[in-house]
């Protein structure tokens, strides 16, 4: 069975175990500014949230460095599926349930939320970085949030997608056109997914290759309490690096 690893920090961690959720972000809130940027339409980052991971077993020096504070984090290891699937009028594959695409008191609509990894394709061609999105039936983003340029390539990232746009039932039928167009902020930042009851049962924690014995008595009693069956491993990298 295929895994996901994704690296962070201890407090991150026990955010994930303690809540058994991933948070999505949006692309305006990560570390890649030229993300969701388009050529005929401006940025369109604020209307993308993404979960980042890599399949690369391989531990990845690059990555404890960037995402785990002085290599003191740690790296998840989640088997697929990490998310349950659910099914709505356009798919049988949705990270959300059709019931909570629509959020009318906070005023937001999920309209793609589509249950498996998409492998980021990293290329300096202008037009897949900055793609024109205008089309006769109006705006096509399915492009955005795939591409980043080659200087990213050392983080062999796959990513979960979420598209997201401003909405409320009670205006027109252009609401959903409009709030693009006008460049509405969609009134959340991030979005919290429930990971897969089995997945995280098979959960492996990697230690980062400078933790602290203090950290890792942490990690330790955020394990036995909110998820007793996920496995510890030392790094590969333990004594490799001053």
């Amino acid at each position: 069975m295929e895994s996901l690893y994704h690296y962070t920090s201890i407090n991150k961690l026990g955010l994930i175990l303690s809540s058994k959720k991933i948070r999505f972000t949006r692309l305006d809130h990560v570390n890649d500014p030229n993300e969701g940027r388009t050529s005929d339409f401006g940025t369109m980052n604020r209307y993308i949230l993404v979960s980042c991971w890599t399949k690369h077993k391989e531990e990845n020096l690059a990555l404890w460095n960037m995402y785990t504070e002085k290599m003191r984090g740690v790296r998840i290891e989640l088997p697929m599926p990490i998310f349950q699937n659910y099914s709505n009028e356009e798919t049988n594959d949705s990270l959300v349930p059709e019931d909570q695409l629509y959020n009318k008191n906070k005023g937001y609509l999920i309209y793609d939320a589509t249950n498996s990894p998409t492998d980021i394709t990293y290329t300096d061609d202008h037009d897949k970085l900055n793609p024109n999105i205008r089309t006769n039936k109006g705006l096509d983003v399915k492009n955005l949030g795939i591409y980043k340029k080659k200087i990213w390539l050392i983080e062999n990232e796959t990513r979960f997608i979420i598209r997201i746009v401003p909405f409320n039932e009670n205006e027109t039928e252009d609401s959903f056109s409009r709030a693009l167009e006008n460049k509405t902020a969609p009134p959340i930042d991030h979005y919290d997914i429930d990971i897969n009851v089995e997945s995280l049962k098979k959960m492996k924690i990697r230690i980062g290759p400078k933790i602290h014995p203090g950290d890792l008595e942490i990690i330790k009693a955020l394990i036995d309490k909110y998820n007793p069956y996920a496995l510890v491993e030392e790094s590969v990298l333990t004594g490799e690096i001053k």
